[in-house]
C-alpha cells in the first residue's frame, strides 16, 4: 500500500473541510476521523448496480475525492489508511471477523472487514472509518482503557482475538459484539479477494439489500433498504420507513451527500424498487 501523493493529500483534506495536521498525533487523528465520517459516507450503490468495485488507490480517490461517492471498508479505510501515510502516521492493516448483529453463540464468520491499527506516541488505536452502522468516531485504544462519554472499547477474547463493542443496553452484557481481529497485520494483496467476494458473490449481504450511514456530530445516520434511523448520542433512536425508491434516493443525495449522475438515477430506482418490494 502505498501513501495518497501530496497533491491528492491536499485535495482530500480540501474535501474533508479540515487543514493538514501540525504532526501525526492522536488529536489531530480524532479530528480526521470525525471530519471524514462528517462528509463521507458508507454506502454500497455500486455494488447494487453490479458494477466492479476497484480498489487500488487512484481508483478509490477518483471515486471518493473526486466523484464525491462513499464506499464500504474496502474502499474507504483503504483510502483513509493512504491519507495517514501521506500525512506522517505509521498503519497496518487488519483483517476482521463481523460479529455486528450476531447472538453471542452465533458461528464463526469470515475475514471480510478491512480496519486499521495505528501507532501512535500516544500507544497503538483502532481506527475504522468504513464499518457502517456502528463505526467510531475516534480512535480505539488497543488496551483495555474505556473513553469517558465514548460508547466504543475494546476487549480481549480467549481465543487472542480482541473485540470491539458498542454500549447497547439491549445486549445481554450491555455490550454489544461489532467484530473480532488477531493482532496480526495483513498484506495489502490479501483484501483484493476479500473485496471480489464482497462485491460479486451472491451470499455477499451487500449484493442483498442498500445500506448507507454518515456520522454528522450529533447523531449516527443509518439507511438499511427502506429504513432510516438517527441514533442520537443520548441513545435515542428516530426512525421513519421510505417505501418510494425516488424518495430514498432523494435522501441518499441529501442525508448521505452522494453525488449521483444523472444516468445512475433510472438503474438505480429500479434495483431500489425491487428491494423495497421484497
Amino acid at each position: 500500500m502505498h501513501a495518497l501523493t501530496p497533491q491528492q493529500s491536499e485535495a482530500y483534506l480540501r474535501y474533508l473541510d479540515t487543514p493538514a495536521p501540525q504532526q501525526p498525533d492522536l488529536a489531530a487523528l480524532d479530528r480526521l476521523i470525525a471530519a471524514h465520517q462528517r462528509q463521507v459516507a458508507f454506502e454500497n450503490v455500486d455494488v447494487l448496480l453490479d458494477r466492479p468495485i476497484r480498489i487500488d488507490g487512484d481508483s478509490v480517490f477518483a471515486k471518493v475525492v473526486e466523484r464525491r461517492r462513499g464506499g464500504y471498508c474496502f474502499e474507504l479505510n483503504n483510502l483513509f489508511a493512504r491519507l495517514l501515510l501521506g500525512l506522517g502516521y505509521r498503519v497496518e492493516l487488519l483483517a476482521a471477523r463481523v460479529r455486528w448483529g450476531l447472538p453471542l453463540d452465533a458461528p464463526q464468520t469470515m475475514l471480510s472487514h478491512l480496519t486499521l491499527r495505528v501507532l501512535l506516541d500516544e500507544g497503538p488505536h483502532l481506527v475504522d472509518v468504513g464499518f457502517g452502522s456502528a463505526t467510531p468516531w475516534r480512535a480505539v485504544p488497543l488496551d483495555d482503557r474505556e473513553i469517558p462519554d465514548f460508547p466504543f472499547r475494546l476487549r480481549p477474547q480467549d481465543d487472542g482475538t480482541g473485540e470491539v463493542q458498542l454500549e447497547n443496553f439491549r445486549a445481554e452484557t450491555g455490550w454489544a459484539a461489532v467484530y473480532r481481529f488477531r493482532p496480526e497485520t495483513h498484506a495489502w494483496v490479501d483484501y483484493i479477494p476479500r473485496n471480489w467476494y464482497t462485491s460479486t458473490h451472491p451470499d455477499s449481504i451487500f449484493r442483498q439489500m442498500l445500506m448507507s450511514a454518515r456520522g454528522d456530530g450529533e447523531c449516527r445516520l443509518t439507511l438499511a433498504n427502506g429504513t432510516l434511523n438517527r441514533r442520537y448520542l443520548d441513545g435515542r433512536v428516530e426512525s421513519r420507513k421510505i417505501e418510494d425508491a425516488l424518495e430514498l434516493i432523494e435522501v441518499l443525495k441529501t442525508d448521505f451527500l452522494l453525488d449521483l449522475r444523472e444516468d445512475e438515477i433510472e438503474p438505480l430506482r429500479v434495483r431500489l424498487a425491487g428491494l423495497l418490494q421484497a
